[in-house]
Parts: structure tokens; C-alpha cells; sequence
């Protein structure tokens, strides 16, 4: 397949999806998970479960590196609590997350739920670490495993998928709620979503009611995905100095990304709160009229 085929045909999938019609009908008769499969090209290797979308992506010079505009996003949860004690994780994938978590917080204590037990086959060819005292890879349903009570987390990091996009479990309102209550006060969920399109704006409504509208959607570069990140008893600020100051706590090459995360989720979150005083005031000027 060359090239430019394999971009129209990212492109069509793109545009089913956005109008919500590739992911139901294809998951029609579908019963068991679809086999995942690696591809290296160059010095990058892959996981993918079809031909035509790649889930992941390592550096195999540097395999901590985030490759993909939205793991680095997700990483953005540093802005908000550079130390946190407490990570999860639904969804391995090639475990870039996972990866850069372990490397920069050595003293967070790290569990990782996947459901298909074939991701997780493949942590040795992306050099997953191993299991330990501080870091562990599940298998199961991360949309059960949400829902359990105990554990209190800082941050919940949700980005499971399959060959259809995210499973129905892991984006209805019952989940988002059920993230709330599992989170510590405080703390951060941020979710990835794929593709464009009602589904996602949906997706990310849910979100915001579930947090108490404390909740902010910021796309990635290429705008294929959309991190969704909500707040737990807390307002969802970012200032400059935060930035500096978490940029400043992490020196290491694999984090340079922060500052510039950092001003794009301001930015987002500036232009939001922009959007909410005009409402205010166009309402208040609506009222004025009327009386």
C-alpha cells in the first residue's frame, strides 16, 4: 500500500468514525478481541491492530521518548501534581505512558489494567518493565476494575482502546462517574480520545458533568485525538508559574515537552473561562432588556 493510499484511507475511516457509523457496524458479530501485531520501520516500531491505525509507537533508540503528540498531552497531569503517589492506568497499549511514568517518578507507586492479555505478550518487545513492588500490569477490565472500591489514585489515566475505537464502557456517563468517586480529592483524570465528530463532543460533556464542570477538552497537534482532562474537588488552573515550576523539577530530556504542554492547556483553559465571562455578560445584558 503506498503512502497516499494509506493516507485516504486514514482519512475515510476518520470520517465514518465522525459520523458515527464505522464503529457500530463494524462491531456487529464481532465476540473476540482482534489479534494486535508489530511493525518496525526505521528505527520506530508499532503496534497496531489493523493496517490502517497504529495504537502506538517507540523510539527504539530512545525508548522512553514520546513519539505521539497525545501521550505527551497526557502527561500534562504533571502540571497539576508533579508528585503524585498514586498512578492508574486503564488501557497498556505499547505502554509509552507507562514507560515515561516509571522513569520520571520513581517513588509513585504505578498499576496498569489491560484487557487483552495479547498487549501485554508484547512488553518485553517495547521494554515494559518489569513487575514489582511499585509498578504492575493487570489483566482485566478496566471499566470493572474502575468500579471497585479501595484504591484512591491522583491520577487516572484512560486510554483503552480496541480495533473500533473506545469500547462503550469506558466513555458512558455511568464511568466518568465512577472515576470521580474512585479518584483522592484532588485528584486528575485525563482521557483520550480518538477521532472526531458528535461521539467525542459527547464523550467529553459527560466528562464535565461527572467533574463538576471542572473538566477542559485541549486537542492534539494534529487534531486526530483530544485529551479530555477533569478535576476531582478542585478548579482545573494553570498558571505560568506552575508551568515554570514543574519544568523546572524535571530536567530529564524525555520531559522537555512540558512547558510547551503546559501553554497549550492554559491556553485552553484561558480561552474557556474568556468564553464563560461573555456568556455572563450576554446573559446578564438579555436580563437587563427584558426587565
Amino acid at each position: 500500500m503506498s503512502t497516499s493510499d494509506l493516507d485516504d484511507l486514514i482519512a475515510c475511516n476518520l470520517m465514518l468514525e465522525s459520523l458515527a457509523i464505522w464503529r457500530e457496524r463494524a462491531r456487529q458479530g464481532q465476540a473476540e478481541l482482534r489479534s494486535p501485531y508489530i511493525s518496525d520501520i526505521g528505527d520506530m516500531r508499532s503496534l497496531h491492530f489493523d493496517g490502517h491505525s497504529m495504537q502506538s509507537e517507540m523510539n527504539l533508540l530512545d525508548p522512553i521518548e514520546l513519539t505521539i503528540d497525545y501521550t505527551r498531552m497526557m502527561m500534562g497531569f504533571l502540571l497539576f501534581d508533579p508528585r503524585p503517589r498514586r498512578i492508574e492506568m486503564i488501557g497498556l497499549g505499547g505502554g509509552s505512558l507507562a514507560k515515561c511514568c516509571h522513569h520520571l517518578l520513581p517513588d509513585t507507586d504505578i498499576t496498569i489494567v489491560e484487557i487483552n492479555p495479547a498487549i501485554i505478550a508484547f512488553r518485553d518487545q517495547f521494554q515494559i518493565p518489569r513487575d514489582d513492588d511499585r509498578f504492575r500490569v493487570l489483566v482485566g477490565d478496566g471499566a470493572d476494575f474502575v468500579a471497585q472500591g479501595g484504591s484512591r489514585p491522583d491520577v487516572l489515566l484512560i486510554d483503552g482502546f480496541d480495533e473500533f475505537g473506545q469500547p462503550p464502557e469506558l466513555c458512558s456517563a455511568e464511568f466518568y462517574d465512577q472515576c470521580y468517586r474512585r479518584l483522592a480529592p484532588g485528584g486528575v483524570m485525563i482521557v483520550n480520545l480518538w477521532g472526531g465528530g458528535h461521539l467525542n463532543r459527547r464523550y467529553a460533556a459527560r466528562v464535565a458533568r461527572s467533574f463538576n464542570g471542572s473538566a477542559r477538552s485541549v486537542p492534539t497537534e494534529a487534531g486526530f485525538n483530544q485529551a479530555v482532562f477533569g478535576r476531582k474537588d478542585a478548579k482545573l488552573v494553570l498558571s505560568q508559574a506552575d508551568i515554570a515550576a514543574t519544568a523546572a523539577l524535571f530536567q530529564q530530556r524525555q520531559a522537555a515537552f512540558l512547558p510547551q504542554i503546559g501553554n497549550r492547556i492554559s491556553r485552553r483553559i484561558d480561552h474557556h473561562l474568556w468564553e464563560r465571562a461573555v456568556h455572563l455578560v450576554e446573559d446578564r445584558l438579555r436580563k437587563a432588556e427584558v426587565e
